[in-house]
């Protein structure tokens, strides 16, 4: 039986805007390694927090001994160190634990600030199975990058993704590692505290349904408890993901080698038996 395989993958190219609420927090020039990305409005087309991955892209060839671009930009992996202090570096990440069969799930009705549950991925089809390497398609991938500049403001604030109780259903089915269509896994509005990390998505929140969001101080509680029991975490898929979604498969996202980094670029191809 033949194979073919399907790029999942997001195009990155110089310009790729970043998640808005590292304008807050990102430290630039050396030692850091993110001296390449610089602050954008991009063509006054998004919030003016914005961060972009300068050029050239991953890095200035030779010029200063850092790289030029961040991590966590275009399709990545998150290395555990990214949320435990004593956590593998990307470059350390066993091969095998981005490799294997599994299953990519449609999630593409899901809406606007809408969550994945753990009642959403028991009765996901194909089923998910232990030891699966499981991709969740949203359709909210379209927004991220298209020419000229698409909707990346609503990529990266208004996206589906998972919730605590779909993080603890994965970790009980020990499955090997999740991708999906997300900036994150965590649902858009489960980074938390809202009004400290993204002031203007808890405006929007709070404009558009007269409510406050949910009081929390977790960051990223999905990521952390998923990097903590092993299984990797896979953000920005996207590509020819629409074909191979609904499928059982082989898949594999093998991330580039920067020595103890806490994320790296990843090629991530399903290879499907035709």
């Amino acid at each position: 039986m033949a194979e073919k395989l399907y790029d999942l993958s997001q195009v990155t190219k110089p310009g790729a805007m970043m998640w808005p609420r590292f304008a807050t927090d990102m430290p630039l020039g050396p030692p850091s390694p993110l001296a390449g990305v610089r602050s954008t409005s991009w063509h006054n087309q998004n919030h003016p927090g914005w961060w972009d991955m300068g050029w050239p892209f991953p890095f200035n060839q030779g010029a200063a001994p850092i790289p030029w671009g961040h991590l966590h930009g275009g399709t990545h992996v998150d290395a555990p160190v990214y949320c435990i202090p004593s956590g593998t570096t990307a470059d350390k990440i066993p091969l095998e634990n981005l490799y294997g069969t599994g299953v990519v799930l449609d999630f593409r009705k899901k809406k606007k600030w809408e969550a994945i549950t753990a009642a959403d991925l028991e009765k996901a089809t194909p089923k998910i199975q232990a030891g699966d390497f499981v991709v969740c398609n949203t359709g909210w991938q379209k927004w991220l990058n298209p020419e000229p500049f698409g909707k990346v403001y609503e990529y990266y604030n208004y996206y589906p993704g998972l919730v605590v109780s779909a993080a603890e259903w994965l970790i009980k089915r020990k499955v090997k590692a999740i991708a999906g269509t997300w900036p994150t896994p965590d649902h858009s509005l489960t980074v938390l505290p809202l009004e400290k990390w993204a002031p203007w998505l808890y405006e929007d929140y709070k404009r558009e349904t007269g409510k406050e969001p949910e009081k929390s101080d977790a960051v990223e509680p999905c990521l952390t408890m998923l990097l903590k029991a092993g299984i990797s975490c896979i953000s920005n898929a996207g590509g020819e993901i629409d074909e191979v979604t609904g499928k059982r498969c082989t898949l594999c996202a093998w991330p580039y080698r920067i020595e103890e980094t806490d994320g790296a670029a990843v090629r991530l191809v399903a290879i499907v038996e035709e």
